[in-house]
């Protein structure tokens, strides 16, 4: 492979704390050397300062050929240096005082060969890479936030001197709790929030600036929407950590005062009447069908208008993984699926016949989604199992290797070698594409199995088109688009196949329904839900579904009568039974709700305290004659 020099010029762009940001700009690879192509030697590193920025050289034998990009949580950026190596009298010091540690690294697997030189900052700041010669210079712009007007007022031998934080005061209301760093002056900080992953809560950091707290207790328990507070050291600074009790950080704001700050955090209910109503409204319909008919789940950024939403969820179906940016000048395929395993977190092998380079530029998508555009634009197809991405060419075929069984001795029984022989002629008439496709049918429940919900829909459609009459089959992949990847469409065209296949299936009539009312097909879906119940004992789930739909429809007896029939084919129960109170409300017959709630608590059914303390309220109301 030859190289050509193109100087590089890196400028970062904004990003939010929910995103990942990714750019990439490559260079076209420089020519060898005259010398035969010897290597660039990194002979050390010098920094000084020019106001808020600091440069640092990386001082080099040769002209550099070199990637940039940044990475976050932590922030890094992080210099791919070609065909270089590390001189005998490199030092990766940097000044103390910068804030940057700077680390190096040897990818010997890359072709070619590079030297990975990563700055760990303390939190992302604009920079630029430019080069000088045979240097590459990284700048890097400090940002401090700006110090309030108490903290402008702090003698010079405070600034030299850390503030002392003397304790944590915690105060505890219904509306609000209210916690308090007391300390000897103003307190100069910044702060984040990190949103609940697993088994780790939403958080809120809390870093203070020159600042000691050795009496401190390391943590303190709360109980409020505020679950627990932790302190620890923070370079030369404090870290304070408030660990939020839901599944959402709870809303907050920091006050600063003369002699220390304070962080006000509300509590549901704790704004206005309103955010109360709306909270109890909200308890309520967490005991309703989990599925939504004609408002599904938003899992989009807050502060996008309803519009952007819905775009976003019709441009991006089916991919859900972490957004980025990309910018590939002419970069080696190889380079760019390297960088898509750092930013996935995937093992990613590429088949050694995968060639040649891309440019391609992409703002704010998810990252499986550029993976698919770049495998399309090349021809390739990949293959997932086990957390780990093959791509290959798509003329290529690739087996995932499979465990050898145990060999097992036996004795011959006559019986067990007749029953064998049976067994054996009613596989030989199974037709070829039906055991093909049941092999697929196997492998796609052991992808669903392990949450790879895209994969196996992929396995399962494959798997259809070799079974095209196996009508369950159809509704299997229906429900998949419909629940798991909220695919309405999609959803609609495999239950439709179902049906044609098998009129009988109540439940692909179900997923048609429901699907028809995600998109706003009201007459439609009536259709769809009249065949799911148009049977004895219909599914308690298109009974529930129905009623849900009737009364959003405005149509209350017509809910209220499939919720007698609910009721009679399978008895009462706590959504049923909320249901029909809150018709009976919308209808205006107060009366019949209030004794329907009054039922409700004396049903013995576990009644969540919230809503319990909802319908106490409910009943304590007077009504209108």
């Amino acid at each position: 492979m030859r190289y050509r020099q193109n100087p590089f010029h890196y400028s970062p762009r904004a990003h939010s704390v929910r995103r990942a940001l990714v750019l990439v700009m490559l260079l076209l690879a420089l020519p060898l050397l005259a010398d035969g192509g010897q290597k660039n030697t990194i002979t050390g590193i010098e920094t000084n300062r020019e106001g808020n920025q600091l440069k640092i050289l990386l001082k080099g034998s040769s002209v550099p050929t070199y990637t940039v990009y940044e990475l976050f949580k932590p922030s890094r950026i992080v210099v791919d240096v070609a065909e270089a190596e590390l001189g005998p009298s490199f030092s990766a010091a940097l000044p103390q005082d910068s804030g940057i540690r700077l680390e190096t690294s040897t990818i010997g697997d890359a072709e070619p060969p590079l030297t990975r030189f990563t700055f760990v900052l303390d939190h992302s700041s604009p920079f630029t890479v430019n080069q000088e010669g045979n240097d590459i210079v990284v700048a890097i712009t400090a940002q401090k936030e700006k110090p309030s007007r108490q903290a402008a007022a702090v003698t010079a031998k405070d600034d030299r001197e850390p503030a002392v934080i003397s304790d944590v005061r915690i105060t505890t209301a219904p509306l609000e709790t209210v916690v308090e760093l007391i300390a000897d002056r103003p307190l100069s900080y910044s702060h984040d929030v990190l949103d609940k992953k697993k088994d780790s809560p939403p958080r809120l950091y809390l870093d203070i600036d020159n600042a000691k707290g050795d009496t401190l207790l390391k943590e303190q328990k709360v109980g409020t929407a505020l679950a627990a507070i932790r302190v620890a050291k923070r370079g030369s600074g404090l870290r304070f950590v408030l660990d939020g009790s839901g599944d959402t950080l709870f809303p907050f704001r920091i006050t600063p005062k003369d002699k220390g700050l304070a962080i006000h955090i509300q509590e549901k209910g704790g704004k206005d009447e309103i955010s109360k109503l709306i909270q109890e409204k909200e308890t309520i319909e967490k005991q309703l069908p989990k599925v939504d008919l004609l408002n599904p789940p938003d899992k989009g950024e807050p502060g996008k208008t309803l519009a952007a939403k819905m775009e976003d969820a019709f441009t991006f179906a089916g991919y859900n993984k972490e957004r980025i940016t990309v910018d590939f000048y002419k970069i080696d395929l190889h380079n760019v699926f390297r960088l898509l395993r750092e930013v996935s977190g995937k093992n990613i092998v590429v088949d050694e016949a995968v060639n040649g380079s891309l440019t391609l530029a992409l703002n704010d998508v998810p990252w499986d989604f550029a993976l698919d555009i770049i495998l399309n634009l090349k021809d390739l197809q990949k293959e997932e199992r086990y957390n780990t991405i093959v791509i290959h060419p798509k003329s290529k075929e690739f087996s995932w290797p499979q465990r050898a069984e145990d060999n097992l001795s036996f004795e011959t029984d006559e019986k067990v070698a007749g029953q064998e022989a049976i067994l054996i002629q009613q596989q030989m008439a199974i037709p070829p594409r039906v055991v093909e496709a049941k092999k697929l049918i196997g492998q796609a429940k052991g992808l669903e199995k392990r949450g790879d919900i895209e994969s196996a829909v992929q396995l399962y459609e494959k798997a259809l088109g070799k079974w095209k009459e196996n009508g369950k089959l159809a509704n299997k992949i229906a429900t998949l688009y419909l629940v798991q990847l909220r695919q309405n469409a999609k959803a609609l065209y495999f239950a439709q196949k179902a049906l044609e296949l098998d009129p009988e299936l109540k439940n692909a009539a179900l997923n048609a329904a429901i699907a028809t009312a995600n998109m706003g097909e009201a007459s439609k879906a009536q259709k769809y839900f009249d065949q799911s119940v148009a049977t004895d004992k219909p599914l308690k789930e298109a009974l529930l579904s129905y009623s849900v739909f009737a009364e959003q429809q405005k149509l209350f007896e017509e809910a209220l009568t499939l919720l007698n029939k609910y009721n009679s084919i399978y008895g009462e129960d706590l959504s049923s039974m909320l249901a029909q109170a809150r018709i009976l409300d919308k209808q205006g017959m107060h009366g019949d709700a209030t004794n329907q709630y009054k039922k409700i608590l004396l049903s013995g059914y576990r009644i969540a305290p919230d809503l319990r303390k909802y319908i106490e309220g409910r009943i304590a109301l007077k009504q209108p004659n």
